[in-house]
């Protein structure tokens, strides 16, 4: 559970960014830029603190808003449930959506009530392009005589009473492994 400090810590950080944003665009002129001109008309005056997913339970941590942007209270709702009038109908991990007369309110956790993009920019995967052939190694001329040096070496780790000695205790793990019983979760 979060605790009011740090709900209280994250409405006032959402609070004195619409605050700097302002006053920088107030000195600009520029009204245009402030999360206020990004937000549709209507917004919830609220603030989605966090938000809480343990299937089948989806809790949204809200902070409620006045007039002026200022905190007022926090509510734990789940979805279909009100707060303002507003009726929350989905939680996801980063965004709460709440419906008012027919319309939806996306609002971002943490964030300044700021709408959901309206385009979402699509990624192609990879793709090998084809117009170069895959460079194959051939074998070497002696391969004969690696095959034999290979096969040497094998036998002589067969021979050797130190290889079997880890081979057989490397067993040994593996057998108590699978014959030890498993914790069920």
């Amino acid at each position: 559970m979060i605790r009011r400090r740090v709900v209280w810590a994250v409405a006032l950080s959402g609070l004195l960014l619409v605050v700097g944003v302002s006053a920088w665009a107030g000195e600009e002129g520029r009204k245009g830029n402030t999360p206020e001109a990004a937000v549709p008309p209507h917004a919830p005056p609220l603030l989605v603190a966090g938000t809480l997913i343990s299937p089948p339970t989806r809790i949204a941590l809200i902070v409620i808003l006045d007039e002026q942007g200022k905190a007022t209270g926090e509510r734990k709702l789940h979805e279909g449930e009100d707060v303002n009038g507003y009726r929350i109908a989905r939680i996801h991990q980063d965004m709460v959506y709440f419906e008012r007369d027919g319309r939806t309110f996306p609002i971002r956790v943490g964030n300044n009530r700021q709408p959901v993009p309206t385009t979402i920019n699509v990624v192609t995967p990879y793709e090998r392009k084809k117009d170069k052939p895959a460079n194959l190694v051939p074998p070497p001329d002696d391969i004969e005589d690696i095959k034999k040096q290979t096969e040497t070496f094998v036998e002589r780790l067969r021979e050797s009473p130190e290889f079997q000695k880890g081979l057989e205790e490397m067993r040994r793990r593996l057998r108590e492994r699978s014959e030890a019983p498993r914790a069920s979760p």
